[in-house]
C-alpha cells in the first residue's frame, strides 16, 4: 500500500530538539506525531482561536 503522507526535513536548534524528544518520551507518542500535531494547531482557522 503506498504512502500518501509527503516527507519533510526540517532544521531545529538542539535545545528545541532536546525537549520535543523529553515530550514525545513523557506522552509516549512519536516526534513525528507532536510535529504534526503543533502543524494542525498552527493552520486552523482563526475563529477557532477564540
Amino acid at each position: 500500500m503506498a504512502r500518501t503522507d509527503t516527507q519533510v526535513a526540517i532544521r531545529v536548534p538542539p535545545e528545541l530538539h532536546k525537549q520535543l524528544k523529553e515530550k514525545s518520551l513523557k506522552e509516549e507518542r512519536s516526534m513525528n506525531y507532536l510535529i504534526n500535531k503543533a502543524i494542525e494547531l498552527l493552520l486552523k482557522p482563526e475563529s477557532a482561536k477564540a
